[in-house]
């Protein structure tokens, strides 16, 4: 509603047009946004030329990973969004234990949630659901609970504070998230 507000003010020439003034409300408040850059010590990182698009260049050996983790809760989908728009990044994918490590103990520290977005899918599939990354990064490690990921439909997944253990979750479901930028 007061988007649609601040856009008719604007088309009138009442409010100055601005970023914030037109930006989505979903996370107005800068205390639920926690950016912190993992260190070097940890080796998950891909590299930047694994998660470019084609022909862009890159340094081999020199990717950064930064997240960004919003305690406002969203649905995957908007979460997703959010990550797209306001940071230029996705919802953070996990290559390895040290990693998953990382985000578990970030996403404990400053949230006060049992679970955060990560941004893996799994689709049905016969024997079992198949999974992927929504960065189209290689599906090359994951840290399920056991049971899971759950069979039969679309879930989203999201990595457990307590634990660091993986759960389907649905995708309506509004949890806080973690983005990779």
């Amino acid at each position: 509603m007061r988007s649609c507000l601040l856009l008719a003010l604007t088309l009138l020439g009442t409010v100055p047009v601005s970023r914030s003034a037109l930006a989505s409300p979903a996370v107005e408040d800068e205390e639920d946004v926690t950016e912190l850059e993992m260190p070097e010590e940890y080796s998950g990182c891909l590299g930047a030329s694994d998660k470019q698009e084609p022909g862009v260049p890159s340094m081999p050996g020199k990717a950064t990973c930064r997240y960004v983790i919003i305690r406002h809760c969203q649905s995957f989908r908007r979460a997703q969004c959010i990550c797209a728009r306001r940071f230029r990044g996705r919802l953070a994918s996990i290559h390895d234990s040290r990693t998953n490590t990382f985000l578990r103990l970030l996403a404990r520290r400053h949230t006060n949630a049992g679970q955060v977005w990560i941004g893996a899918v799994s689709q049905p599939a016969v024997p079992f659901p198949s999974c992927h990354w929504t960065d189209r990064s290689p599906w090359n490690y994951s840290r399920w609970v056991p049971g899971h990921p759950l069979p039969g439909r679309r879930f989203c997944t999201a990595l457990c504070t307590n634990n660091g253990l993986w759960r389907s979750v649905r995708c309506k479901r509004r949890l806080p998230f973690i983005c990779e930028i």
